[in-house]
């Protein structure tokens, strides 16, 4: 679905959207790592009892500023939530930061972490989207990729098959 975020282009994935709303019980917490113009969080917001968003770049607004490279969630968030989003983010951190994200994650997860990001076959730098004024990452350098994931990253997380990411891992952790 394509949307406006300050009067710029961002676009959601349909498929993606609809297996979250599907699978995230009502009165449940969520946290959105990364959340980036909160695409996704926000067609949660009716059926969840609190949604916190965390993002380096406080043009999206974020309920909470903070570069994941250098901060843990569990030293931002003095609770656990029910679910995380880490959609179309962890390609942002460098490989280490990245890990080490995803592990205190699943200190503060209760029931599922769902992730999404690409795969090397369409793995770029992202240099197109941060230099593009129409889009809404434009200027933005929390946005460039730093690290390139595989399936093999996600061994312990179960895979999601959703149409139009087949160049993507898209998967959930459960604890």
């Amino acid at each position: 679905m394509k949307h406006k975020f300050k009067d710029k282009r961002a676009s959601s994935n349909d498929a993606l959207v609809a297996y979250l709303k599907e699978n995230v019980d009502s009165g449940s917490s969520l946290l959105d790592v990364g959340c980036g113009p909160k695409l996704y969080s926000t067609p949660l917001l009716e059926q969840c009892n609190r949604v916190l968003t965390i993002d380096a770049w406080s043009w999206v607004e974020p309920d909470i500023i903070a570069d994941l490279e250098k901060t843990l969630v569990s030293e931002l968030v003095n609770e656990n939530f029910d679910y995380i989003l880490m959609i179309d983010f962890i390609e942002h951190l460098d490989k280490t930061a990245g890990l080490r994200l995803l592990e205190d994650c699943k200190q503060v997860v209760n029931k599922k972490i769902f992730l999404l990001t690409p795969m090397e076959e369409i793995w770029t730098e992202n240099h197109e989207h941060v230099e593009d004024p129409r889009l809404w990452c434009y200027g933005n350098q929390y946005d460039l990729h730093k690290s390139m994931w595989t399936r093999e990253d996600f061994a312990e997380w179960t895979p999601i098959t959703l149409p139009k990411f087949e160049n993507y891992y898209v998967g959930y952790y459960t604890r």
